[in-house]
Order: C-alpha cells, then sequence, then structure tokens
C-alpha cells in the first residue's frame, strides 16, 4: 500500500516563511511609520485598518472553500502572495508619509495576515488527507525565524536606515512562494476531496448561531489579544520607557519568541494525556499575568524576566488551538472555524490599535498598559466560559 508522506518539514518552511513576514509587517510597523513621521495614532489606524481587513478576508476565504467544490487554498495563496510583492514594492519605492503609504501598508498588512488562514487549512487538509504533520514543531520553526529576523531587522535599521523594511519583505514573499512550492510538491494525501463525499459546510453565520460557545470563546480571544497586542505592536514604546531604541527592541522581540519554541516544538509531550481544553484554560491565566509583568517591567531587565511569560501565555494558546478546533468543529466547518480563530487574535490587533494607539500619545506608557490589564482579564473570564470538551468528529491525527 502507498504510504503517506509526512509533511512537517515543508509545513514548517511555510510556517517559518511566513511568520518573518508577519514580523515585518506587525512588529516592525511602529518602527517603520514612526520613521516615516507617523505618530502613535496616526500608525494604529493604518494597523487597524490593516488587521481589519485582514480579519475579515481571511474568514470569508476560508468560508467559501468550505462551500465550493473546485475553490481549495492552494489556489489563493498565490493571488494573495502577488499582491503583498506590489504593496511592498511601491513602499520601498516611495518611502514618504502620505496617502499612498497609508494605503500600501494597509493592504500589505490585510494580504499579510489572511494568508495565515490559508495556511492552516493546508494543515487541516494534509492531516485530513492522512499526511503527517506535527503543527508544534512547525510553529516552533516559525518562531524561531521569527527570532533571526527579528534580530538581524534591529540591527539593519540602526546601521542603515528603516528603507530595508520594505525590501526585506519582497524578500520574505519570495520565500514564502518557494516555501508554498515546496509543500505542494510533496502533497500526495492518500485520500482526497475527489475520492470522498463532501459534506457542505455551513454559512458563517449558521455556524456561529448553531456555536455559541465557540463564539464566546472568540471574544474572549479577541479581547486577551487586544492585550497582547496593546504591548507587541507598540513594543518601541515600552523598549524606550525601560530606557532602550529600535536595536535593543529587536533583540527582545527575539527573546520573547525564542522563549515560546521549547513549548511550541515539545507540546506533545507537555500535553502527554491532558486534553487541549486544561492547557488552554492555564494559557488564558498567564496572558493576565503576563499583561501585569509588562506593565510593571521599567528596565530592560525587567522586561526579558515579564517576557518569559510568553512561554506559557501565547506559546501555550498558540500550540493548541488549532489542535483543539480540529478536535472540537467538523472537517466540513473546519476551514472557517480555523480562520475565525486565528483572526480573533488579529481582532484583537485591531482594538488595540484603534485604541491603545491614542491612548499612548494622550497618557503614559504605563497607564496604557493598566487599561490593557483590565480587559485582558476580562477577556479570560469569557474564555473560561466559552471552553468545551472535545466532540468525537475530529480531524484525522
Amino acid at each position: 500500500m502507498r504510504q503517506a508522506k509526512p509533511l512537517t518539514v515543508p509545513y514548517s518552511a511555510v510556517q517559518g516563511t511566513f511568520w518573518m513576514s508577519y514580523c515585518i509587517s506587525i512588529s516592525f510597523a511602529a518602527v517603520y511609520l514612526q520613521g516615516l513621521g507617523y505618530t502613535n495614532a496616526g500608525l494604529g489606524l493604518i494597523l487597524a485598518a490593516g488587521n481589519l481587513l485582514g480579519a475579515l478576508l481571511g474568514p470569508e476565504l476560508s468560508a467559501r472553500i468550505d462551500t465550493s467544490e473546485r475553490l481549495t487554498a492552494w489556489m489563493l495563496v498565490w493571488p494573495e502572495l502577488i499582491l503583498q510583492a506590489a504593496m511592498l514594492l511601491v513602499l520601498a519605492v516611495y518611502p514618504a508619509k502620505g496617502t499612498v503609504t497609508g494605503i500600501c501598508f494597509i493592504l500589505f498588512v490585510a494580504f499579510n495576515i489572511s494568508l495565515n488562514s490559508l495556511n492552516l487549512k493546508l494543515f487541516v487538509d494534509c492531516t485530513h488527507g492522512g499526511q503527517a504533520v506535527n503543527y508544534g514543531v512547525a510553529r516552533g520553526m516559525g518562531s524561531m525565524l521569527y527570532v533571526l529576523i527579528s534580530v538581524a531587522l534591529g540591527v539593519m535599521v540602526q546601521r542603515y536606515s528603516i528603507r530595508v523594511l520594505p525590501w526585506a519583505g519582497l524578500a520574505m514573499c519570495i520565500l514564502q512562494a518557494l516555501a508554498h512550492l515546496w509543500l505542494r510538491h510533496s502533497y500526495n494525501p492518500l485520500q482526497t476531496r475527489s475520492t470522498e463525499t463532501k459534506q457542505p459546510g455551513r454559512s458563517m453565520s449558521a455556524f456561529l448561531r448553531e456555536n455559541p460557545r465557540f463564539t464566546l470563546l472568540l471574544a474572549g480571544t479577541a479581547m486577551l489579544y487586544f492585550g497582547h497586542n496593546t504591548s507587541t505592536n507598540f513594543f518601541i514604546n515600552l523598549t524606550r520607557r525601560a530606557g532602550g531604541d529600535a536595536g535593543t527592541m529587536g533583540v527582545l522581540n527575539g527573546f520573547m519568541a525564542a522563549v515560546e519554541i521549547p513549548v511550541m516544538v515539545f507540546i506533545g509531550r507537555i500535553r502527554g494525556h491532558r486534553r487541549s481544553a486544561d492547557l488552554l484554560r492555564i494559557s488564558f491565566v498567564f496572558f493576565v499575568l503576563k499583561a501585569v509583568a509588562l506593565t510593571l517591567a521599567d528596565s530592560i531587565p525587567l522586561l526579558f524576566c515579564a517576557l518569559v511569560l510568553q512561554a506559557p501565555s501565547f506559546a501555550l494558546y498558540t500550540a493548541l488551538i488549532v489542535d483543539y478546533v480540529a478536535e472540537t468543529v467538523p472537517f466540513e466547518d473546519s476551514a472557517k472555524a480555523q480562520s475565525l480563530a486565528f483572526s480573533m487574535t488579529t481582532m484583537g490587533a485591531v482594538l488595540a490599535s484603534l485604541i491603545s494607539g491614542r491612548l499612548y500619545d494622550q497618557f503614559s506608557v504605563t497607564a496604557t498598559l493598566w487599561v490593557a490589564c483590565g480587559i485582558t482579564a476580562a477577556g479570560m473570564l469569557l474564555a473560561l466560559a466559552g471552553v468545551r470538551e472535545p466532540c468525537t468528529d475530529t480531524v484525522p491525527r
């Protein structure tokens, strides 16, 4: 009998190149836009618009995949990458504050973020087709490469200028394209959509209406990520409050990603026989603890200490949520469910960009972070209420 080929290595390349691109579009957005003369409120509006468009586009594309007989995630990857590259090319040749830069950066963020919805659907398709993918290892590779590019970009921006960022983004588009080609070439499932009866997925509104607890979990996740993005999307402000600069921020970002890697790579051993729901609940609590620790961290050493909590909060959630959704949502609704789970993290970024950007301009960094702590705590309560135990209709593992 034909044996299914494991796809962890090529899928790791897909995840790794995506998160390197994400580092440029989100983590260095404040550095780039502030370098062009934007205020915190201005860059907040740009990030909010880009994140909102990405949060809407990702689930919409995923819902169409669920309900279409022909449309696949593979078919949508290339338009996304081409559009990203087009926006970055404009930013590279026209580095000036203004309408053109604002629109192009918004679209770059939107196309970048929505691509991960397709990446998650590819993971589900591979596992459903009988080809093994260790998501924790693949996502850990994403964090590892995020570390490398974050540190490298911090040094390059300090040594040269912010103008290196769009060119770095273009390089990431090329690497993402190569990674997807590798995954597509390796994809040879034991079962395909053409050989099995496809059950039509529900519409987005019907799915949310019939899954109230999942909807509650989504709302709580958005609030948790409001607090997370209030610090990470404006991390240059926390770094400067502690006495650092863009180079320091690059190192801190790299450290933050580095502490995620052991959790993601060894999530199978960490989980053991525990249910994903139980460990998700733990991660929600640590989101609050991390928010408080970052608020109190007024020096670079304390920032490093606070960022250790990235492991049991963000890393634990990220390593588990894909499996949790696969275990609790039928395959025919998998694309929209996975996309919604990721898009709620993006929605948190939207809210943080709109609200926190203005708060940073009007109040102190510390005051803004305390507001984020309160919203994070409320999100924890909602998310805890929304978690449920796995159903029997799961994606094959």
